[in-house]
């Protein structure tokens, strides 16, 4: 009998916002992309981006806001660098201020499109010049390249809630630029619910109202459970996956692959309590990074490790005022470790996280 063949680049039960996202860009809408880390936020614009990037008539762009988050400035100059990529010039943003006089007496431009005022800012004293006005400058060459090669451009920005810690000056210097736009369409897409909320979401926010919002959940039962079928996995295993890691996107994509290409399909429970074992050493530089980023605030990671275990009340801080422990909840809630399932009750939004904290 012939083994099933599983796609190496696995993708479940994102069809709908495939589609409408794909559609939706081309038309010239704006989009909003909501989830906690690893539910398939990158993948699914990826996808997207393979789709329109057939299509000659647009140019694409991703700029990832949490590499640059620390300083305007170098936000700045990566979206510089990027939008001159489309122009044939990436990476050459320093070779160009390199060869330009400190005077700038003559008009600098590339290809029609001008340069000066950014080149003028970075040879600046960075002590003294507008950061703001360098940034604002940068958002303004995405409209200017589309006019110039006469293309639509679709740009998506990765984690953008990180955008929130450099200020609200910066979330709405973004949204005047970006609202201007005619011939640039955007995807926001982070994983920190409360930041995203801030911007996109509250009615007094910046970007309120600025583009659809789509909240990726995990992955639905039914389809998860077809896909097991498809790939030959037994009833048992089916069920224990589905039991303990609640139909996450990324583990589950990458557990079904992970069992089909080595056959524990066709064993039993043990055989995959192995593999989860295996799974949780691959994953745990990634989960010790998690942790880790919880190390420096008092008693948060006291209080995961009590919400993973099923401690509730007082998550294990009986001696702390209930305005203490709200604030820490709030804190995890807003880095995105956490989500309410009712009054009180909270669960993990990362279920390896939970195994590796109880384990």
């Amino acid at each position: 009998m012939k083994q099933k063949l599983i796609n190496k680049d696995l993708f479940i039960d994102r069809i709908n916002e495939l589609e409408i996202l794909t559609n939706g860009l081309k038309n010239g809408s704006d989009y909003i992309l909501i989830a906690p880390r690893r539910y398939g936020k990158t993948t699914l614009v990826n996808k997207v981006f393979n789709n329109i990037n057939k299509d000659k008539n647009y140019l694409l762009l991703s700029i990832d806001i949490m590499r640059y988050s620390g300083s305007i400035r170098h936000l700045a100059i990566n979206i510089t660098d990027k939008c001159l990529s489309l122009l044939g010039l990436a990476g050459k943003l320093y070779a160009i201020l390199d060869k330009v006089e400190l005077s700038l007496k003559l008009k600098v431009s590339w290809g029609d499109i001008e340069l000066e005022p950014i080149l003028k800012l970075l040879k600046s004293d960075p002590n003294t010049y507008d950061e703001l006005k360098l940034l604002e400058h940068a958002l303004e060459l995405l409209e200017a390249i589309a006019i110039k090669k006469k293309k639509s451009i679709i740009v998506f920005f990765d984690e953008f809630g990180e955008l929130y810690h450099l200020g609200e000056s910066v979330v709405k210097l973004f949204r005047s630029v970006l609202q201007s736009h005619k011939h640039v369409s955007y995807i926001f897409a982070g994983s920190q619910e409360t930041l995203m909320d801030h911007i996109f979401v509250d009615k007094n926010s910046a970007f309120f109202r600025f583009g659809t919002i789509i909240n990726l959940g995990k992955l639905e039962e039914k389809e998860v459970l077809e896909y097991f079928m498809f790939a030959g996995f037994n009833f048992e295993i089916s069920h224990k996956i589905l039991d303990i890691l609640k139909c996450h996107p990324y583990y589950t994509s990458k557990t079904i692959q992970d069992l089909h290409n080595n056959h524990f399909y066709a064993k039993d429970t043990s055989s995959f309590l192995k593999y989860l074992e295996q799974l949780l050493i691959d994953e745990s530089s990634y989960l010790e990074m998690l942790i880790q980023k919880l190390s420096s605030k008092s008693y948060a990671l006291d209080v995961l490790s009590n919400i993973a275990r099923g401690v509730a009340n007082n998550f294990g801080l009986e001696d702390k005022s209930r305005q203490y422990i709200s604030n820490i909840i709030s804190l995890l809630y807003k880095d995105g470790y956490i989500k309410k399932l009712s009054r009180g009750v909270y669960e993990l939004t990362d279920p390896l996280l939970k195994l590796y904290l109880i384990s």
